[in-house]
């Protein structure tokens, strides 16, 4: 459910420091906000906004910085970038926008593991067995419940804003955020005869997911970031302490479809289909 945003006066800003053209963007952006009377602070001086520009692992670094205190609005610099709200050509309407308060806030739940250690995930946790290079034994149960097993690389427990991301990679659907579940999926279920028949499950988000393993630790890691080494079982339910929000440029639901279909759309990312195509050298 989205929210009417409200005028701005104070904003800090968080980018990626080592794309060039990232920082370019920075400088552009923060002079026109200041520009217009919006001043810029850093974290501790409590922004109204958080404006993060880059890709998909900048914005999911400062969501774990400000663990949903301070609405985000997101500027694309990335390669895909699904998370983030806005298209670089399109900055130059963000000053005055934040200034008139004509945005919405839109909140986006998180999950987390309960337990002796408590993580934070916004899009997903990575859960492996407690041998590194080595296959995990996995099992899950959902409410108590068993419900399936089997060896594979690991295990994703996602959002459905996490949907997009590892958890679609290794074959989970695309969930629409206005639903509230949680999704999991195997990674690389192994041998194919052992593979479960069913290889994702879409459970209420209230939910308590639980993994246990052959092993009597296991490593978690949330949304990309440093693993962490638990004892099994690992517990993962919704977050009822955190979730994050963001600033979106229009209350309009289906907005979230036409940012996909714009930012995943097939592109050339080393070189080699150009040279599938002309015969020529890789472009280094």
């Amino acid at each position: 459910m989205l929210r009417k945003g409200s005028p701005v006066r104070r904003v800090a800003i968080i980018y990626n420091e080592g794309s060039e053209r990232t920082i370019k963007l920075y400088k552009k952006l923060s002079k026109e906000i200041s520009s217009i009377g919006i001043e810029i602070v850093d974290l501790n001086s409590a922004p109204d906004i958080l404006i993060v520009i880059g890709g998909d692992g900048t914005l999911l670094r400062a969501f774990h910085q400000v663990t949903g205190e301070i609405p985000i609005l997101g500027v694309k610099d990335g390669t895909y970038g699904t998370l983030l709200e806005v298209d670089p050509d399109k900055i130059k309407y963000v000053p005055q926008m934040l200034k008139e308060g004509t945005y919405w806030l839109e909140e986006a739940g998180a999950i987390e593991v309960i337990g002796r250690t408590r993580l934070i995930a916004l899009n997903e946790f990575l859960i492996r067995s407690g041998k590194l290079g080595k296959s995990s034994r996995l099992g899950v149960a959902v409410d108590g419940v068993p419900i399936s097993e089997c060896i594979c690389d690991g295990l994703i427990v996602s959002t459905p804003m996490g949907s997009l991301a590892y958890s679609l990679a290794s074959g989970g659907p695309l969930v629409d955020p206005r639903v509230d579940v949680m999704v999991i999926s195997y990674v690389a279920a192994w041998p194919p005869s052992l593979t479960p028949s069913v290889n994702t499950f879409v459970v209420p988000s209230d939910s308590e997911i639980e993994i246990w393993s052959s092993t009597k630790t296991m490593y978690v890691i949330a949304d990309g970031l440093s693993p962490m080494r638990i004892l099994a079982p690992v517990k993962v339910t919704s977050s009822k302490r955190r979730k994050a929000i963001f600033v979106r440029v229009s209350p309009n639901p289906v907005d979230f479809y036409r940012r996909i279909v714009r930012r995943m759309v097939p592109r050339r990312l080393t070189g080699i289909m150009d040279y599938v195509d002309t015969g020529t050298t890789l472009r280094k």
